[in-house]
């Protein structure tokens, strides 16, 4: 049976490399990107079953977020947004479509729960 393959979209490599350990522990691929630009392009060229997106990103990850729902409509409930501001994490909490949101630092468990729980959707 094929790994469920994780897109990780965050402009912080520390960040990238966190979730792919985390992640490749426990059975997953990951595939990381650095903009919203290189998740689009990762997008297009393969299959992805799930996406973690850090908001503050210098391209707006709610941004993102809106495309991927306009374009990649089977990817809605395969989400997260991940932040190290409670501020923003209550904002994207509040609009319309939202995704689950972590706050930096997040236990790897609360991450593994929501990913387990959208792929069983």
């Amino acid at each position: 049976m094929p790994k469920p393959v994780v897109l990780v979209v965050d402009d912080e490599v520390s960040n990238q490399e966190f979730c792919r350990d985390a992640l490749e522990l426990n059975g997953y691929e990951v595939v990381a990107a650095s903009d919203p630009q290189q998740a689009a392009r990762v997008l297009r060229e393969q299959e992805v079953d799930f996406i973690i997106c850090d908001i503050a990103m210098p391209h707006n990850g709610r941004r993102m977020y809106e495309y991927l729902l306009e374009n990649f409509p089977h990817m809605r409930g395969r989400f997260i947004f991940v932040t190290g501001n409670p501020d923003s994490k209550a904002d994207v909490e509040k609009l319309p479509n939202a995704a689950p949101c972590l706050l930096k630092p997040y236990p790897i468990n609360a991450l593994l729960g929501l990913l387990k729980s959208a792929l069983r959707a």
